[in-house]
């Protein structure tokens, strides 16, 4: 989400201004506070993102490790009960039997009862002892059923053309194979859980003719207990499949949909040796899958991956706690800290209040000899000495008003002046002298303007009228010697600026450029605006400087020291070097004076002074 600047800016003005407004006391808690929770908060948080990673990755090796384990396992068993399947190529008496009920699949109708015997012990001897297995079976090609299994629960005669899963048995020519979960029909009462089962064509090993089939039922706890071995995690879905990809184990939590056929449903079963996350029914999960090149088995398993974080989730819930706890006892601590340290202050505070309403007779308790007791011992002292200071100066300082009052009631008013050039100008009107009454008007103005404080800011256009009235007065000097041309933009009159920093430049043009050339000169005023600077202008056509002295000036000018002040010029009134300054004072480095010229063409003095856009108005 993003915040709009001026919002940000806001905010932090706010954030500002309240931590400006807190008292010493909090802002020492809040400090003492951030300064430990802050290293704490985060050495728990990388702590706790290490160790989550390096236990998802632990998890992650072991549930690997774990899978490899589990079809290596099965591989083991596999192994077994291939070697049970191929043992009937080496007894000749099973050859025997089974070659003397040769035919059509479903076409026998009994064996003789000491066939039967022979092949139940053949078949119960392997099978002893062998809990995983339901069942050792021997078929003829014609259907006689051999079996360990009591006579009574399984079919003596079995046509095996009834089950369809028996054709990948008889079309494996020899080679064992491995048929998922089914139910045989040949059990008497149909079984509640289905079988896996190994089965083998049996092939003469002289002729190689077919003589019959060995089928072994194994039991789906043959998978379960490899898994119960194993430590493996009991939230964990593992997937046993063949090389068609057809289930033939899935262990899940009972009541749970198959995992198995949301994974087949959206097309999820991973290449062989995948090791990635998933996104399993809104869940993610990690899926690991290892392949046997052996028994062309894969081995799945899925395990959430909260599950897999359960330990993080642990730990993350130790340092919330021990968080808390730490910041109850850092909050503890800062309090009491920040209130034996803050205690001298306020009391220092107090009695500073105190003598500021005029009670100079406070004193406070000294604490120690630590900065504190310093400030106790030099407060004391210092209202002791305000209060001698008090006693003493306060009737010199009555004297002194008393003394100033007078002065100022001696001095000539302002207006008496005004009053009385007003009056010789209307004299010089009635003796039809306008030259005399003009220079008294303009000699008026001159004093209006001055009298005022020289630091306040005026519009360039009241700066102007100034100049105006000055100029007056000196072309009533030099009558037709003196010629003044004014070039002022409309949009820069409105402008404020420095008060008395024209009229300097000016009498600079006249007295030095000027006065003494015989023909007389001419002076340019300008002022403009180029973008978002201001220029103003004083050019005149005298004699000029050399441009060595032009380039001396202007470094001058640049390297003014900041504690010069207003030094009289006696050529040039209040100097170019104190305009310069008093620029360089309101304005630093946004404002400029220069020079410009060459010797016999005149100088041409230059004031820039970068604007600014405030409110839809230009202030300099």
């Amino acid at each position: 989400m993003k915040f709009p600047a001026k919002g940000v800016d806001d905010m932090l003005l706010r954030t500002m201004r309240f931590t400006r407004e807190m008292n010493l006391r909090t802002k020492l808690l809040l400090l003492f506070t951030l300064l430990i929770l802050f290293p704490l908060s985060l050495q728990g948080v990388i702590t706790y993102r290490n160790f989550s990673a390096t236990v998802d990755q632990k998890t992650e090796q072991f549930t690997v490790d774990i899978v490899r384990q589990i079809n290596a396992n099965l591989d083991r068993l596999l192994k077994d009960f291939e070697r049970l399947s191929i043992i009937p190529l080496y007894d000749q008496m099973v050859l025997t039997i089974l070659s003397k009920y040769d035919g059509e699949m479903g076409s026998a109708t009994w064996a003789s009862s000491d066939d039967y015997m022979k092949m139940k012990l053949y078949t119960s001897a392997n099978a002893y002892d062998r809990a995983e297995i339901r069942g050792i079976h021997l078929v003829s090609n014609s259907g006689i059923f051999f079996s360990n299994i009591d006579s009574m629960a399984v079919d003596l005669v079995w046509d095996s053309r009834r089950d369809e899963w028996f054709e990948e048995v008889d079309r494996s020519d020899g080679a064992w194979v491995l048929i998922p979960p089914h139910h045989p029909s040949y059990y008497s009462v149909a079984p509640s859980d289905p079988y896996i089962s190994v089965g083998r064509k049996i092939r003469d090993p002289d002729t190689l003719r077919p003589l019959g089939y060995i089928l072994i039922d194994i039991k789906l706890d043959a998978f379960r207990n490899i898994l119960s071995n194993l430590n493996y995690e009991q939230d964990s879905n593992v997937i046993v499949m063949d090389g068609q990809r057809r289930l033939l184990f899935e262990r899940k939590s009972e009541g749970d949909p198959s995992t198995y056929d949301d994974l087949l449903k959206h097309n999820q079963l991973q290449p062989y040796g995948t090791n990635q996350r998933i996104l399993l029914n809104g869940q993610p999960h990690l899926y690991v899958q290892h392949y046997s090149n052996y028994s062309g088995l894969s081995v799945i398993s899925l395990t959430p991956t909260n599950v897999i974080r359960k330990e993080s989730r642990e730990l993350g819930t130790f340092t919330l706690w021990f968080a808390a706890l730490c910041v109850a006892v850092v909050t503890l601590l800062a309090v009491i800290v920040s209130y034996r340290i803050t205690r001298p202050l306020i009391e220092l505070k107090k009695n500073m209040i105190r003598v500021e309403q005029g009670n100079f007779d406070r004193r406070i308790e000294v604490y120690g000899k630590d900065e504190f007791g310093q400030l106790g011992r030099g407060f004391n002292k210092m209202t002791e000495e305000i209060n001698r200071l008090f006693n003493e100066v306060f009737i010199l300082g009555i004297r002194e008003k008393e003394a100033e009052l007078s002065a100022l009631q001696s001095q000539i008013n302002p207006h008496f002046i005004y009053n009385t050039l007003e009056s010789i100008s209307m004299m010089a009107i009635r003796g039809h002298n306008s030259e005399v009454s003009d220079m008294v008007s303009a000699l008026g103005k001159l004093l209006r303007y001055t009298i005022d404080k020289v630091d306040r800011l005026v519009p360039l256009k009241e700066e102007i009228r100034f100049v105006q009235s000055y100029v007056r007065i000196q072309q009533l000097r030099y009558g037709g010697r003196l010629r003044v041309e004014y070039d002022i933009d409309e949009e820069v009159k409105e402008i404020v600026v420095p008060k008395l920093i024209l009229q300097p430049l000016v009498e600079n043009a006249v007295y030095h450029g000027i006065d003494e050339a015989e023909q007389g000169g001419t002076i340019w005023i300008s002022a403009l605006r180029i973008e978002d600077v201001l220029l103003i202008t004083v050019r005149d056509d005298g004699k000029g400087l050399p441009e060595r002295e032009i380039e001396a000036l202007n470094e001058q000018l640049r390297t003014l020291p900041s504690y010069q002040g207003y030094q009289r010029d006696d050529r040039s009134g209040l100097g170019l070097s104190n305009i310069a300054q008093r620029i360089m004072l309101i304005y630093g480095d946004k404002g400029e004076l220069t020079v410009d010229g060459s010797l016999g063409q005149g100088l041409a003095v230059t004031i820039s002074i970068r604007l600014v856009e405030t409110g839809g108005e230009t202030h300099v």
